[in-house]
């Protein structure tokens, strides 16, 4: 039987929810006798919170909890007529009230665990700032490459054999070719596809005699801009005009 305690069973025992069988760990514990161990035990320790009681003929799927498995032979010659679990509290208590050097070396692997455990409480926020620092390092460089990668697609000549998203093959071959350089730079500029929404904006309704206001009052803008000098020079050569005219045989 194995009845060495080692730093790595403490570890594995270390707030764990199995339990112990009572052949293996009375022996480990340092006592000399079983029955003087079951006294302790049945003295100190309450039965179905801090140990186990077990027919032989029970399975051991009936106990609440599952056996931290370790080679135990029985003490006791013949089929033994009950078996005993330990929870790992009642295990290291009863290492302190043996007062063997064996229970001594047990309490000193278990107070090494929960140092161990209290300084992996304090490391583990440490770890994870310095993990989430790594994940806004590794966004950040994903959006410099995304970027950079637009920039070069931006400033590479477009394939004249690319067709920009949302086409159909058939309509986009019919289309001129000039047409076709001015949807494949809509595309890379402005992510146009055909079946953009655009916002038509209706023209305000205007009537006939509205039109010709704003055209008669465009023409008085005009000829008020106009120097006296320069309606002179024009009446002069409106003169001229119809003297042309006349002299052709028109009428005044």
């Amino acid at each position: 039987m194995n009845r060495e305690f080692t730093l790595e069973l403490a570890q594995q025992l270390h707030d764990s929810n199995q339990i112990i069988d009572f052949d293996w760990a009375w022996q480990v514990l340092g006592y000399s006798r079983k029955d003087s161990a079951k006294r302790t035990l049945v003295s100190y320790f309450e039965r179905d919170l801090d140990y186990f009681v077990q027919p032989p003929e029970e399975s051991p799927e009936a106990l609440p909890h599952d056996i931290f498995h370790i080679e135990v032979e029985n003490s006791k010659p013949g089929r033994p007529t009950e078996n005993i679990y330990l929870t790992v509290e009642c295990f290291k208590e009863m290492g302190m009230l043996s007062k063997s050097e064996e229970g001594k070396q047990i309490r000193k692997y278990f107070l090494t665990c929960e140092a161990i455990a209290k300084q992996s409480v304090k490391v583990i926020p440490q770890l994870l700032e310095k993990f989430e620092q790594q994940n806004r390092v590794i966004e950040e460089q994903g959006r410099a490459i995304a970027l950079l990668q637009s920039q070069i697609e931006n400033l590479l000549p477009i394939s004249a054999d690319f067709i920009p998203p949302g086409w159909d093959t058939d309509v986009w071959e019919k289309l001129p070719s000039q047409d076709k350089r001015h949807f494949r730079f809509m595309f890379r500029r402005r992510q146009f596809r055909p079946g953009n929404e655009v916002e038509v904006r209706a023209l305000p309704a205007i009537t006939s005699h509205q039109i010709r206001l704003i055209q008669r009052a465009e023409i008085e803008r005009l000829i008020g801009e106009v120097s006296e000098e320069e309606k002179q020079r024009f009446d002069a050569l409106k003169q001229q005009v119809l003297k042309q005219y006349r002299s052709f045989g028109g009428e005044s």
